[in-house]
Order: C-alpha cells, then structure tokens, then sequence
C-alpha cells in the first residue's frame, strides 16, 4: 500500500483504463510524494541524459547532475561509453564543470575533450575509465593502493543514439525491455539523426503535467485546436497496448496525406509512417515524437515537487543537408515547436495553478488517455516496490 493514497484512490487509479481515475492532487503538490518519487523512481530507473553525438569521440565527456550525483559521461580510449562519478574521491571535489573564472589553475568545464581528469583540489588524476592514475602525496600512506581509488561508475547504455543510465547498479538492463519498441522506430533511423541547438524551458510545476500533456494528444482539442487539431484530430489517436516500460500512440493526418516533407525523409519509412506523427514515452519521462524528416527529443529535468526544466532539442536527419535553405529549415523548426509548446507551457501553469485547490478531485479517464494510465500505473508500481 503507498501511503499517500486511500485504498479507494488505489483502486481507482489500478482499475481498467475505462473505468479508472486519475492520481490524486496531492501525487503532484505534496513534496514528500516527490521525494518517493525521486528515491524509488528516478535513482532506479533508465532516464535519457544526452545523445552519442555529444560524445563522438574518445575523450569528449559531458557533466550533469543527476538527482544530486554529480556525473560525467565520457567516451573512453577504447570507445565505450561511462558513466563516471564526478566527485574526486579524496575530498570530494567536482573534477569537471567549473567556471572559466574560477581562481585555481586546473579548472575543466562542464563539457570538451580530454585525455583524463584532474583534480583541482591535491591534483589526483584519473583515467578515461575511471582509474586512479596519479596521486602526489600519497607515497607515505600505509596499504594505500591506487587500484582501489578510482571513480565509482554507474550503468550506462547506447539506444538508437540516446544515451541511458540507472544510479540502480541492480537495474536490470534496459535494452532488452525495449525490444518490442524496436519495429515501432526502426525506420526512422533515430541514431543517425543529429541535435540542433535546444528550446530551453524553465516549468514551475510537477513534472508529470509535462509528461501527460507530452504523452497524449487528447489536448489537441482544446490547447492547439489553432495549430494541431484541424491537421490531426485528437480523436484519430492510435494507442498502442502495453508492451514494455513506454507508452507509443500514433497521430495520422486528418486526411492519411503524407506529412510534409521539405528535405528526403529516411527512405525505408512505410506510407503510413508518411502521413503521422508517432509519440514515445519511456518512463519516466524520455519523450520522443517522431516525424518522417525530424524528431523532437525532450529532455525532462526534475527539480522538485514543484519545478523542472525542459530542453526541446530537434533531431534531423542528415538528409536536410541536401537542401540549398538547410540553416533557414532549421529556425523555422524551433519556431515551429516552441510555437506549439507556448501553449503546452500556458496549460501546464494553469493545471498546477488548479491544483492547489482543495476541491480538486481525481478526474475520470478519456479512452485518449489509455498512454496515460499506462504510465500512472507503471509510476505506482515502482513506487510500491520498496
């Protein structure tokens, strides 16, 4: 039993989609909610935090911090890609992401290329792997051996050019788990595509109500009924059953006409991959919405109950090369998404606004929503595994 719900709320949230409700309020305003959330969720889960490309080479790393574990994913000498603590394990010093004004002399940054890691601190230095391969000082320390101190890693994995890992060293892998996703994205050739520079968002509210509205088009009718609803009807979603930990739903065109295209699109893609758009959810919150000539990755980063951030970042194909305006294709993209996610952003707002009122019940569940109580019970089942 969670403790947050009633058995009533339990059963209403697990009974069959038709009939089910949704989370209470509270799931969304209570922060000790979140702190279940965070501990039994996120720190065991597979969440996204970049692409291959931002690693392509040896030596190139990226830092982030991951429900506060400091990180840095680096593609090593060999060409493997790690998950390496970013904390020295001497004194605890961050060993990359510092300012360029910071006053000491070794000061990497948040992202480039290196041959290895220094510590800014006593200068212990690390390999690309993680082992400890300097450490001036330390020659009179009794039974100190270097082998011991390199930097702790965490599980990391390569998926159709998304980079995935799980603070969980138990977590089961997570490729196999997305084995029945594999038709359903195939043809897009997700890791050939490459980023453009992101939409940056700042949400002031819980991070569910980003990834219900990124996970339904149920919203069409309302929210972009000027943009979207007349080019794809909310009620011609098509909603796959439960497969694995992800929610899919397919949104064609009103009229099954092949979506516009303004450069080739990968060539294996079917007449129906054409003329929709195709919606992955891998929970926690990886959303992905595939287009035959671009991709839209969003990138969720929880901060509290009540704040995330969310980087938009457009995948294209390298098709787009071949056209003489590809830089101009490129900003009409962004303008186009941040366009449509304006109005995401108003709405996410106005719920969290609404949702601080004692009168807020657990509404019933649209047949549009079938994602959504695919995600709702995949949250509570996590939650209750402790």
């Amino acid at each position: 039993m969670i403790e947050f719900l009633t058995s009533d709320e339990l059963a209403a949230v697990r009974a069959p989609s038709e009939r089910s409700a949704w989370l209470p309020a509270r799931c969304y305003t209570d922060p000790a909610f979140y702190e279940l959330e965070r501990e039994r969720v996120f720190r065991r889960s597979w969440v996204a935090v970049g692409r291959t490309e931002q690693v392509a080479e040896p030596g190139d790393y990226f830092s982030l911090d991951l429900f506060e574990e400091p990180l840095i994913i680096v593609r090593d000498k060999g060409g493997t890609i790690r998950a390496l603590s970013n904390v020295c394990p001497h004194r605890w010093m961050l060993l990359v992401g510092h300012a360029e004004d910071a006053p000491y002399e070794v000061k990497p940054g948040p992202c480039g290329n290196r041959k290895s890691f220094q510590c800014p601190f006593h200068l212990w230095s690390f390999d690309l792997d993680g082992k400890l391969i300097g450490a001036p000082g330390m020659e009179e320390a009794e039974d100190f051996d270097k082998a011991e101190w390199g930097l702790p890693q965490f599980q990391v994995e390569e998926w159709r050019g998304f980079i995935f890992v799980n603070l969980d060293h138990e977590a089961a892998p997570l490729t196999p788990q997305l084995e029945s996703l594999e038709p359903f994205v195939d043809a897009y050739e997700l890791d050939r595509l490459r980023m453009l520079e992101p939409l940056e968002y700042e949400c002031d509210w819980n991070w569910k109500i980003s990834v219900e509205a990124g996970s339904e088009s149920y919203h069409h009718l309302g929210l972009h009924k000027d943009i979207l609803e007349e080019w794809m009807p909310a009620a011609m979603s098509d909603i796959e059953p439960v497969r694995g930990p992800y929610s899919l739903y397919r949104n064609p065109t009103a009229d099954g006409s092949p979506m516009p295209e303004l450069f080739p699109a990968p060539p294996n893609l079917s007449e129906r991959q054409r003329g929709c758009l195709k919606l992955v959810t891998i929970f926690p919150y990886t959303m992905f919405f595939m287009s035959p000539e671009h991709t839209a990755y969003l990138q969720l980063i929880p901060e509290s109950h009540d704040r995330h951030r969310l980087r938009y970042i457009p995948l294209v194909h390298p098709n787009i090369d071949e056209h003489p305006e590809s830089g101009e294709i490129e900003k009409l993209l962004r303008m186009t998404l941040d366009q449509v996610h304006q109005q995401d952003m108003a709405g996410g707002a106005s719920c969290w606004k609404g949702a601080q009122s004692r009168v807020a019940r657990p509404g019933r569940r649209s047949h549009l929503e079938l994602q959504l109580w695919q995600f709702h019970n995949w949250l509570l089942d996590r939650i209750e595994k402790d």
